[in-house]
């Protein structure tokens, strides 16, 4: 059984449901901020920890639309925006909608990605396609992972290196991206755990 709710979480879960209802994607902090005259980002902060800690949601940090409603009004794992496979750009789209693969993807910390570039083709990874995601900061050598290079995402596989990591393209067209120690904000966000493709033309 969850935790009770006071009224000001109740009221803070209500918009959030009716923020995905209308706009099928979840709110920021800023906008929950916004909506109810909070006077600083930590209010709005303290008051979804406490809905995940009861419960209510779940959040995946580091993403701006990372809110996901355990009871979500729609089914599937979160859109959260796009992945460049070819050159870094920037880090998140607005989000769109919800990807129900539940029948083939089960855990928790998923999200979904559409892929934008070539670079990965030669891994069956096409323009266009959705990527799953499961939240991870560190991978095997040679797992095909989002990762983030100065705020920027891409897919690339990752190898492991004397001094840092080496992000491989699977298409001729596109060098490698080498990470030492002073590459700036470099994190890995996950490994790729599944492809979803549209054969529709």
């Amino acid at each position: 059984m969850r935790n009770k709710l006071t009224q000001a979480q109740t009221n803070v879960l209500s918009f959030i449901r009716d923020f995905v209802t209308e706009r099928h994607m979840p709110p920021t902090v800023r906008e929950i901020c916004s909506h109810f005259h909070f006077k600083s980002p930590h209010a709005g902060t303290t008051h979804l920890q406490r809905l995940q800690e009861k419960g209510y949601l779940d959040i995946t940090p580091g993403i701006a639309r990372g809110i996901r409603l355990k009871d979500p009004v729609e089914p599937g794992i979160p859109i959260l925006g796009e992945a460049p496979a070819g050159t870094p750009v920037t880090e998140y789209s607005n989000p769109a909608g919800h990807l129900d693969t539940t029948q083939l993807f089960t855990g928790k910390d998923l999200f979904a990605l559409k892929v934008r570039g070539d670079s990965m083709i030669g891994s069956g990874i096409l323009d266009g396609d959705m990527v799953i995601i499961r939240s991870q900061p560190r991978v095997p050598d040679e797992t095909i992972a989002l990762a983030y290079v100065d705020g920027e995402a891409t897919i690339k596989r990752i190898q492991h290196t004397r001094t840092g990591y080496r992000l491989m393209p699977a298409n001729p067209a596109y060098e490698p991206i080498e990470i030492s120690a002073d590459t700036p904000d470099f994190r890995i966000a996950g490994p790729v755990i599944g492809v979803v493709r549209n054969m529709q033309t």
